[in-house]
């Protein structure tokens, strides 16, 4: 405890100077750990994530762009065999042009399976009635097949057994040998013998009656097409995985060769493989840390059969991010010079005058009363004496030495006026007046002399005093006078505090600086007031309510003011997205009113005049009369108005047209009870005339 209390004394006799630079170098050195802190979490985690993620949207596109090309070529080919007919020349044809396709496009498997799952023609093989039933079964099993018998043309991905590809005669060419890692739960088999491939099957009929089934499939597996395209296109690596191997990849060993076989962590598995969901996150590739992502690749059936990789270095982020810290750095360190050659500067022209000014005013203390500060401009005005005002209270004074009084606003008893400040239009004045610390300085000289030549005029002064008792009169009424000002402008700020509380300009200047942002809803406000007043009265609600409802009624869209401009303006309809943002404003005006002492018992009509009477509404959701019935009027006055006013995207409705819209929607979207009333209340006479004027209003806010 006593060190505790030692060192803090030792803190305090630390000069200003110290105290100041020690906290500026804390602050700095905070400021700096944090951005660069701030900068590694946005570049490095948030920018890259963001990066990933839209590249594996581009991957994903391209990947199943390229299954509907297939899916497209394959059709072309199967509408020849419908219009020609199933038979050898037919698929010799067939078979011929699909050896013409693209590379990345073309089939590894053309075949035509009839009804019977009779094999009748594959441009690898010709089958006989010797290979089954064995071969046919394994061709049954396909979910392209399966799917193609039903009647179906489908495109997509499906993995193909061990034994058709062996039939064939592909086998040798897909093989992927595993290559267990420490991270993953590896597999029992050493050789991965089954394809992931891209499949489309088309159902071909005769005379009506379904023939058969034509099939094409380009294998995934050793096939580098897709994963290259996508690695010069967005120069990031790329793997395309079947269950937990891979079986396509940009991505090296450590010998620099495709890192084939390799297996997906325990982890990505459990996420990709077994949930079905997407996942992101860093790992370690050879030399360079990456940040990743991985999306399911689905079969026919949508069930998952492996996943789609992508991944980007994170070396040219981290490059970009010390790039920034050097920047925010050399920053730092020109701000921090010139802070230091502030301080100095301010040091020369406060710390040093205010420790003479301390010594002076000891040796003041003292009974040295000629002492005088030393300044580098002192503001002699007070000794020159020469005041060319009479109202400066200096003017033919014998003891006032013209310095100190002149900032002060002297009231001439008797003519009720304020006289300006003299010496402000003083022309000795304006030329020797110095800065705040050179006139303090001035201050305590002219202290000095005044008390110096006081002091020897103190007889004389007595001799005086009967004198002077006048002009204590005259002073004491002068005092009075300043009372009464004082009191009347004590009472102007109190009726400004509490016209400030509660006044209804306030509402209307937040309501009208919602409706600027949008010239098609100027005005809508003060018409929903004026609307939901009426109905409130209609209802018999009591009077002290109407103003609660007036300002609620203002105010319930102050909340838009955090919604885009565009969005509000958008001439069409709105997207998910966009809907979304607009369905914040009532909790977002909620937030803004808050504060504010006079909207307290406004604050759940803001909050819920969207809510609906069926519960559908927002932002929570309430219904039937747990929504409270000021928000309940509010509602059904805002969509009375803005249905008939003209928004971007339509015209207003008629006055019958709205009623009627509101009728329909009573018991659902609005209060039945509330919009029978209003109803009523707008088809009477005198409400046609409240009508008529809002909609007038309406068209001059407009224009």
């Amino acid at each position: 405890m006593g060190f505790i209390t030692q060192s803090r004394r030792e803190l305090n006799r630390l000069s200003m100077r110290t105290k100041v630079i020690v906290m500026f170098l804390v602050i700095m050195g905070v400021f700096v750990y944090r951005i660069s802190s701030s900068t590694h979490h946005y570049i490095v985690e948030l920018q890259g994530e963001d990066k990933v993620n839209e590249i594996l949207s581009f991957a994903h596109s391209y990947l199943y762009s390229s299954t509907d090309s297939f899916s497209l070529k394959t059709d072309l080919l199967a509408r020849e065999i419908n219009h020609i007919g199933p038979n050898v020349d037919t698929f010799r044809m067939v078979c011929r042009e699909s050896k013409t396709w693209d590379r990345p496009l073309r089939p590894d498997l053309v075949f035509y399976i009839d009804t019977g799952g009779n094999i009748l023609f594959s441009c690898n093989r010709t089958y006989s009635s010797s290979d089954y039933p064995g071969i046919k079964n394994s061709f049954m099993s396909l979910q392209a097949v399966q799917k193609g018998l039903k009647g179906q043309s489908v495109s997509g991905f499906d993995i193909i057994p061990a034994d058709v590809l062996s039939a064939e005669g592909l086998l040798d060419m897909i093989k992927v040998p595993v290559v267990p890692t420490p991270n993953s739960r590896g597999v029992k088999y050493p050789v991965e013998e089954r394809a992931m491939a891209m499949f489309s099957a088309k159902p071909v009929y005769l005379s009506g009656q379904m023939h058969g089934v034509f099939v094409t499939a380009r294998i995934l597996n050793n096939r580098f097409d897709i994963v290259d395209r996508l690695n010069s296109e967005y120069n990031i690596s790329a793997t395309i995985f079947m269950d937990n191997i891979r079986i396509s990849t940009t991505v090296p060993d450590k010998e620099g060769k495709r890192a084939m076989g390799t297996l997906l962590s325990t982890p990505v598995e459990d996420t990709v493989l077994v949930k079905g969901e997407k996942y992101l996150g860093r790992a370690f590739v050879v030399n360079d840390w990456y940040v990743t992502a991985y999306e399911p690749i689905r079969d026919i059936n949508n069930r998952v059969i492996g996943s789609l990789y992508v991944g980007l270095k994170e070396a040219p982020l981290l490059q970009m991010q010390h790039e920034m810290d050097n920047e925010i750095k050399i920053t730092l360190a020109v701000l921090t010079l010139i802070f230091v050659s502030a301080l100095y500067w301010l040091y020369r022209s406060i710390v040093i005058p205010l420790q003479s000014m301390s010594a002076s005013a000891i040796s003041f203390a003292r009974g040295e009363l000629e002492v005088q500060i030393p300044t580098d401009n002192p503001n002699r005005c007070w000794i020159i004496k020469q005041c060319e005002f009479p109202e400066c209270p200096a003017y033919n004074s014998p003891n006032l030495k013209c310095w100190l009084v002149p900032k002060t606003r002297c009231c001439e008893s008797g003519k009720g006026n304020h006289q300006g400040d003299a010496c402000s239009r003083c022309t000795i004045y304006r030329q020797l007046a110095g800065n705040e610390i050179e006139q303090l300085a001035d201050a305590f000289n002219y202290m000095a002399a005044s008390i110096q030549e006081y002091t020897h005029s103190l007889y004389e002064l007595n001799l005086e005093l009967e004198g002077k008792n006048d002009e204590l009169t005259d002073q004491r009424d002068e005092l009075e006078c300043q009372k009464q000002q004082l009191m009347a402008l004590n009472q102007e700020l109190e009726a400004s505090l509490k016209a400030i509380d509660d006044s209804q300009s306030i509402i209307y200047a937040l309501a009208v600086a919602v409706e600027a942002k949008d010239p098609y809803t100027r005005g809508h406000s003060e018409r929903v007031a004026e609307f939901s007043v009426r109905l409130a009265d209609a209802l018999g609600l009591y009077t002290r309510d109407f103003g609660i409802i007036r300002g609620a009624a203002l105010l319930h869209d102050i909340g838009k003011i955090g919604i885009s401009g565009s969005i509000l303006r958008k001439p069409g309809s709105l997207t998910g997205i966009e809907f979304q943002q607009v369905k914040k404003h009532p909790g977002i005006g909620e937030r803004i009113c808050l504060s504010l002492k006079f909207a307290r018992d406004m604050l759940p009509i803001i909050r819920h005049h969207h809510e609906r009477f069926d519960g559908k509404g927002y932002p929570d959701g309430l219904k039937g009369e747990k929504i409270p019935l000021m928000a309940r009027i509010v509602a059904v006055a805002d969509a009375f108005d803005a249905m008939t006013s003209d928004r971007p995207y339509r015209p207003g409705m008629t006055v019958d047209e709205a009623l009627n819209v509101l009728g329909e929607g009573a018991g659902f979207q609005w209060d039945a009870e509330l919009v029978a009333v209003f109803i009523n209340m707008i088809r009477e006479s005198g409400s046609v005339d409240l009508v008529a004027i809002a909609l007038e209003r309406k068209d001059q806010d407009i224009n």
